[in-house]
């Protein structure tokens, strides 16, 4: 018995709910069962809702899948393929539509149409063309309904992003998870409950928190996700706080074929829930934080210590690790390499001592010296005039597509002008684009040169909130990831000394050797040899402030110590020196 395969096929998935799917599905059973074919449904040949017009369902659906199977054996020589009507397999162009047609019958399938019985093999066609004719007609017919369809599609919706850009007419009932429609549905109204989640999560990263952190945070609190999600996730987070439909804008962001595009951006189309300066502020800070490498990626944990990455042992350069003991109310930094006995100084320094002595070290600080008074103003100024380029090229580009067009109604060469026009229409497009981003890169420029001009002023008034008695454990929490956001806006490094200045015992040997080929006497080189410190000694702890303009401070319990002093001198001798042998191993 000769083995039948019903391929089902509509554009859309709404047309599940209707009858297309009951419709195809009993033709087909009917077919085999009066012709005595065997109906097999393993294939599964079916492509709900996928696209003939685009030829979806040849390059990645079920049909294509289904000449697969023919080449591999599965599909046996003579069996048949049922279809309601041709324009199930392909709405392409004729010569398109004919190739697939041709891939089917030529692999020895036979295809026959239910609504009109008709039947298409190679066999046949061979002694008798007249069914070709009528398949190249069906075929015609069938991509030129689709093209007329499209083409009104494709001007309703020009037509409806035009009123929704020059009246900011609601264009759909679907919007963001903190707004509604209204009852008239002509405009969006504010879901206050979803929209205080969004400002907190805006706030947190403001903090400093990472998107990971934020999710925790909000599970804790079991605050309510959108839709039916039962916990926060990360990505849910990460997608709310770059969502620009949060202060207002709409981005239609998609064809009427569904392609994804960016040249329309509509502003106040949403009631915005978040400030503008905060949502760029925001922005700023994400991208610092992935700039920068001491910030080591996303903001997870409790923020135990506020100088994750940028703390470094001042004896070797490697990383300082914190470890804390249990019913202490602080931590401890130590050098990785003490830690896993690679030796190296096995004093700590206390993070509660640390962060008492930075505080009172940038209290004293000349704010425009640290930051480098003018570097952010030139940053912004090269922005501005970035952008005022892009606007000026834009607004060129649309001049000339605006002088095509007119070429066109005047009846100059149609086909060069629209070729032209598409070229300038493509165009408009990238810079549309680009002036967008420029604007977001200038706000989000402005938004740091305040942040940074106000670090200073910010550690010091976290610090006293943190000390505070009357502060919660969830504020403490918040308090301590902006204080590690801070730090890391100012400080490009800190190099630790927990044990103060000494010398080890074969540094002193090689010192003692030196000063006997000068020339001096034992006495002498022994005095001075005995006054220098062996072993590391907390209470001479000292650590250097390396600040991103390039300054550094050497700080001793909390006091900047002078550069020009011999102590000084020698420290820093001692840093760069170790640092060299650090980088030789």
């Amino acid at each position: 018995m000769p083995v039948a395969y019903s391929y089902i096929r509509f554009s859309t998935v709404e047309q599940i709910k209707g009858d297309s799917l009951r419709r195809q599905t009993t033709a087909s059973a009917q077919y085999a069962a009066a012709n005595g074919l065997e109906l097999d449904s393993s294939l599964n040949a079916q492509d709900l809702g996928v696209s003939a017009f685009s030829g979806a369902n040849f390059e990645s659906g079920a049909l294509g899948k289904f000449i697969t199977a023919i080449d591999e054996g599965r599909v046996a020589r003579g069996s048949y393929l049922l279809v309601e009507s041709l324009d199930r397999l392909s709405r392409l162009p004729v010569p398109d539509a004919l190739a697939i047609f041709q891939a089917i019958i030529g692999r020895g399938v036979v295809i026959v149409t239910l609504t009109d019985m008709a039947v298409y093999s190679q066999e046949r066609l061979k002694t008798d063309w007249t069914p070709l004719l009528i398949a190249l007609v069906s075929m015609s017919r069938a991509h030129e309904e689709s093209a007329v369809k499209s083409q009104r599609v494709k001007a309703a919706w020009d037509a409806k992003k035009e009123r929704v850009k020059k009246n900011k007419e609601v264009m759909s009932t679907r919007c963001p998870w903190w707004l509604k429609p209204s009852d008239d549905k002509t405009k969006y109204e504010i879901i206050e409950a979803n929209a205080e989640t969004v400002r907190l999560m805006y706030a947190l990263s403001k903090d400093g928190m990472g998107s990971w952190s934020i999710s925790r945070y909000l599970n804790a609190l079991e605050i309510p996700t959108p839709q039916h999600s039962q916990r926060w996730q990360n990505s849910t987070v990460q997608f709310n706080l770059r969502n620009i439909a949060t202060i207002g804008i709409l981005q239609m962001d998609q064809d009427h074929n569904g392609r994804t595009t960016t040249n329309t951006f509509v502003e106040g189309y949403y009631p915005p829930i978040i400030d503008k300066t905060l949502f760029y502020e925001v922005q700023a800070g994400k991208a610092e934080r992935r700039r920068l490498p001491a910030s080591g990626g996303g903001r997870a944990g409790q923020c135990h210590n506020i100088f994750k990455g940028t703390a470094k042992c001042g004896y070797c350069g490697s990383p300082m690790h914190i470890r804390r003991k249990p019913g202490i109310n602080t931590g401890f930094l130590y050098c990785a390499k003490s830690l896993q006995s690679a030796s190296c100084v096995g004093v700590s320094y206390n993070v509660r001592q640390l962060e008492a002595e930075f505080i009172n070290f940038t209290r004293e600080l000349d704010l425009k010296q640290v930051l480098g008074d003018g570097a952010g103003k030139g940053s912004v100024q090269a922005k501005k005039s970035e952008l005022a380029a892009c606007a000026g090229e834009l607004e060129a580009t649309e001049a000339k597509f605006n002088n095509l067009l007119k070429a066109v109604e005047l009846g100059g060469d149609v086909s060069m002008l629209v070729q032209r026009m598409r070229e300038m229409e493509y165009a408009t497009v990238e810079l549309r684009k680009r002036n967008h981003a420029l604007k977001a890169e200038l706000e989000s420029l402005i938004n740091v040169e305040q942040i940074e001009s106000s670090s200073y002023e910010n550690m010091n008034a976290l610090m006293e909130q943190l000390e505070s008695k009357s502060t919660g454990l969830d504020e403490k929490l918040r308090l301590r990831f902006r204080m590690l956001t801070e730090v890391q806006r100012i400080v490009k490094r800190l190099d630790l000394f927990p044990g103060g200045l000494w010398h080890s015992i074969d540094k002193l040997d090689a010192m003692a050797a030196g000063l006997r080929e000068a020339g001096y006497d034992e006495e002498r080189i022994e005095d001075y040899i005995s006054s220098l410190p062996t072993k590391p000694n907390r209470d001479e702890r000292y650590f250097v402030a390396s600040m991103r303009n390039g300054m550094f401070r050497m700080v001793k319990a909390g006091d900047v110590i002078e550069v020009d002093t011999e102590w000084t001198s020698k420290a820093l001798e001692l840093l760069k020196t170790r640092r060299e042998f650090a980088n030789e191993q």
